[in-house]
């Protein structure tokens, strides 16, 4: 039975160069911008001093922005926020660039820059940096965005008491698509954080 003793606090999407969060427009640029152009665009509109976004990589970019949002509409997080992320191509990006770095005939050498993002959880250690966050967190690669998973398995953490609230959800990015959805659960908010629900935000078929 899908059951709702805990809610949706706020949720972010980025889909299609468009950014929203609760559901209201935060950002929208040409389809023909590249994928970095799109995710610098929506840093400089947060309007913060963090440097090291520059050095991220699209997922980290991606996740970051779409958290620092969730942050303003529900934040600031309690330091037990866990973080349960998942997509299907892992560090994709990242994997790419080292995979050319080191095959280059010419110069063969590794980049520390880019191989440190060959991990999708390096994305959840600069959230937890930024958000000073000292709390479980897991990335898992499905086939597609899994609510029927995704779902019990953060209830059943919040149930555990193994954390306050979680921040959770698909982050899908490769260099021709960036398919984010992460949301902020907990005891409080309107929408019940059941498969159904998720389901209906991620096609953004319901508003906060």
């Amino acid at each position: 039975m899908d059951r709702h003793p805990y809610f949706i606090q706020s949720y972010c999407i980025i889909r299609n160069h468009t950014i929203a969060i609760n559901g209201h427009p935060y950002l929208a640029v040409e389809h023909t911008a590249p994928l970095h152009d799109f995710l610098r665009a929506a840093y400089r509109q947060l309007g913060i001093d963090y440097p090291k976004f520059y050095k991220m990589d699209g997922l980290c970019k991606a996740i970051f922005i779409a958290v620092e949002l969730m942050a303003r509409a529900s934040g600031p997080f309690e330091n037990d926020t866990a973080l349960v992320f998942s997509n299907y191509s892992s560090s994709h990006l990242s994997d790419s660039k080292h995979a050319q770095d080191i095959s280059d005939e010419a110069n063969p050498v590794a980049s520390p820059a880019t191989f440190v993002y060959t991990l999708p959880n390096i994305a959840m250690g600069e959230i937890s940096i930024r958000h000073q966050l000292h709390s479980e967190n897991v990335f898992f690669i499905f086939d597609s965005y899994l609510p029927e998973f995704l779902v019990p398995y953060s209830h059943a953490m919040l149930d555990d008491g193994k954390a306050s609230s979680i921040i959770s959800g698909w982050t899908e990015v490769t260099a021709k698509r960036c398919d984010v959805f992460l949301y902020h659960v907990g005891q409080a908010g309107h929408i019940p954080c059941t498969v159904e629900h998720m389901k209906r935000l991620y096609q953004g078929q319901e508003r906060k």
